[in-house]
């Protein structure tokens, strides 16, 4: 399965917005639910679906009526961004991809669990990186 970043938008053929149903329907039942809760007061903030098989995170927004899809994950080798395999990357390599089509708005960070993400704020999109390999992408919709 490949698995095609759109920035901003979501991924081939799925929009950010979009709802567990329409999740449901493209992906089956997910392997895992879980439940975050706000550290500050407790209430539900979001909900995690998990398809391990697959490689991918949904994240839902549930602070509204009906919880909608805000963030993807994938660990999915065969995901794609501005046509290009990132998983067979190195990190200047990706680096220079965002910088090539126009995001320009880049941080870097050491995680306290050994990762480096290098996020692009313009793109709302975080790499996780461990010994210049990519482990793990994000992307959301703000």
């Amino acid at each position: 399965m490949t698995i095609e970043i759109k920035i901003k938008e979501g991924l081939a053929g799925l929009k950010f917005k979009s709802t567990t149903e329409d999740i449901r329907k493209r992906f089956g039942e997910p392997a895992d639910i879980e439940e975050l809760d706000n550290a500050c007061d407790g209430t539900l903030e979001s909900i995690v679906w998990n398809y391990p098989d697959q490689g991918l995170n949904f994240f839902f927004d549930a602070t509204s009526v009906e919880p909608l899809l805000c963030t993807i994950e994938s660990d999915n080798i065969e995901t794609t961004l501005f046509g290009q395999k990132i998983f067979a990357m190195k990190q200047q390599q990706i680096v220079q991809l965002m910088l090539d089509n126009g995001f320009t708005d880049m941080e870097d960070d050491e995680e306290t669990w050994g990762e480096l993400r290098v996020s692009f704020d313009d793109g709302q999109v975080d790499f996780y990186f461990l010994d210049e390999q990519l482990t793990l992408v994000s992307w959301s919709c703000f």
